[in-house]
Order: C-alpha cells, then structure tokens, then sequence
C-alpha cells in the first residue's frame, strides 16, 4: 500500500463541532443582538463555516430594527471578518435591499464592501442603483458609494 505522509498541506481540516438545523440567539445584557438559522454550522479553531448558508437578523436595541442577511455560503474568522457568498440579500430597517453574489463583511469597522456587480433598491422612493465594480458601505447601508454606477429613478 503506498500512502503519502500526512502534511499541513495535504491535511484534511476537521471541525471541533458540526450543528444541523440550528437556530442561535444572542443576548447581551439581556438585549438580543442578532439571531441566526443555519441548515449545517461546522466550528474550526479560527473560524465557523455555514457551507449551506444563513440567514441572520441584527437587533440594534436603541431603534428596535434589525437588519436582515441572508446567503447561501458564510465563513466567519473570529467572528469578526465574513466571507459571504451566494444569492446575497441585505435588507436594512427602511426596507432598501441590496444584492450581489459576494460580498465581505469587517465587523470591527462596521463596512461591507466587494468588486462584484451589485444591485440596491431604496425602498423609500424606488430608486434602483447597479454598481458595476461593487460596493462600499456601511453595514446599516445608511452609507453607501457605489463603483460604475447606472440606475433607475422614478419621474413624476
């Protein structure tokens, strides 16, 4: 039998904790936070992996909104930084929506941000922007600069 050694680099990777069908809360203080359902949760060491996307709401406690993601490939590094991949819909309190196919989420800086064609719809007055060359915003989309840009706006 002619078997290679085991190195770093042919080493298969193994989660410490696998979930399926999970629904997670989480509170602070008392407050919920964020609330998540995933079909399949594999926990690493560094980081968590929903190979069968999420779907994930935001609670800011202040306002009482939430801020809705869902996708259908996640990896989170310390729950900090998010590799989102998929049929991504972003969807903020005022009901505007964002779309896109990949997109990276820096929760320490509160942006989001790819170089991937992005649509976002403004619910409030039907505006509807495409961004060629992706997107830099806010993680609440009250901030947003699109790159190549076109769009739809409604004449009265």
């Amino acid at each position: 039998m002619n078997r290679k050694p085991i190195t770093k680099k042919n080493r298969k990777e193994v989660p410490k904790n696998i979930f399926f069908k999970t629904n997670l809360f989480y509170k602070e203080k008392g407050f919920l936070k964020f609330f998540i359902y995933s079909p399949v949760i594999k926990e690493y060491d560094f980081y968590t992996l929903f190979p069968n996307g999420l779907n994930l709401f935001i609670y800011d406690q202040n306002t009482n909104q939430y801020t809705y993601i869902s996708a259908d490939w996640v990896k989170s590094i310390y729950k900090i930084f998010y590799h989102i991949k998929g049929n991504i819909k972003i969807m903020n309190y005022k009901g505007d929506l964002l779309k896109t196919e990949e997109i990276f989420w820096d929760r320490r800086k509160k942006k989001i941000f790819n170089k991937k064609y992005t649509t976002i719809i403004f619910h409030s007055n039907e505006i509807i922007l495409h961004a060629t060359n992706g997107i830099e915003a806010s993680e609440d989309l009250k901030k947003i600069r699109l790159k190549n840009i076109s769009g739809t706006f409604p004449v009265k």
